[in-house]
């Protein structure tokens, strides 16, 4: 799931997912397929939320490649050579913040933490969408528990009204199995994908984030800005 810059659209996107697990589990309801329905749901949304943290993880390893590619570029020819170069069309994070450092003098390291902590912000934003959809996972497969929970107590309290009745005894029993399942398999589901593999790759871009964070400052402090040859010629 992307960021949006409006707060109202971000809230929309999370209850469209909410409300399509919400008829989800009416129709498995309605067709005594519950289990497998919700389970279903919280799976398509969990390979997609996976696919989206992959993303996230695989842009900043782009961005990082680019980076050190230009830094290389600035170390062997000069940083006036990189800026002159065909970067410019499409510039790395390390090619705006030498550009941004050069209009505020290198010195100014406050201008420079300010920039970092700003770049930092914005390259968070995914990742904390990504960890806030970890949280609904969760959410979803306890709604999946609730319910299956609900339905075998239900079952359970409704076979034991009568029980002279053999057949509905054996119904009620197989309901509140059927209603176990569906507790098990989408808390079972909600785990796997929220607790083990989406919440894994956050932790592992926020830990690759934090390094190349560094590492782009330390690139920069090490390129040299001394004046234009051409220009002092």
């Amino acid at each position: 799931m992307r960021g949006s810059s409006d707060p109202i659209v971000d809230m929309w996107r999370w209850f469209s997912i909410v409300a399509g697990f919400v008829v989800a589990a009416a129709v498995g309801i309605s067709c005594d397929q519950t289990a497998p329905v919700m389970t279903a749901q919280i799976t398509i949304v969990g390979l997609s939320l996976l696919a989206r943290a992959g993303g996230n993880l695989r842009k900043l390893v782009n961005e990082r490649e680019s980076s050190y590619k230009h830094f290389r570029h600035a170390v062997d020819h000069g940083i006036w050579s990189l800026w002159a170069s065909d970067a410019a069309h499409q510039p790395s994070l390390f090619f705006k913040l030498t550009r941004f450092v050069h209009r505020h003098g290198i010195a100014n390291n406050e201008a420079l933490d300010a920039w970092m902590r700003h770049l930092r912000t914005r390259l968070q934003v995914p990742l904390h969408i990504s960890q806030s959809a970890c949280s609904l996972l969760f959410n979803l497969g306890m709604i999946g528990t609730v319910l299956g929970l609900t339905m075998t107590f239900t079952a359970i309290s409704s076979g034991m009204s009568d029980t002279s009745n053999i057949a509905a005894v054996t119904a009620s029993l197989q309901s509140a199995l059927s209603g176990l399942s569906t507790a098990f398999m989408t808390t079972l589901a909600g785990a796997f994908f929220a607790g083990i593999l989406v919440s894994r790759l956050n932790l592992i871009t926020s830990r690759y984030l934090d390094e190349f964070l560094a590492l782009l400052e330390l690139w920069i402090r090490a390129v040299d800005f001394s004046p234009n040859p051409e220009d002092e010629q």
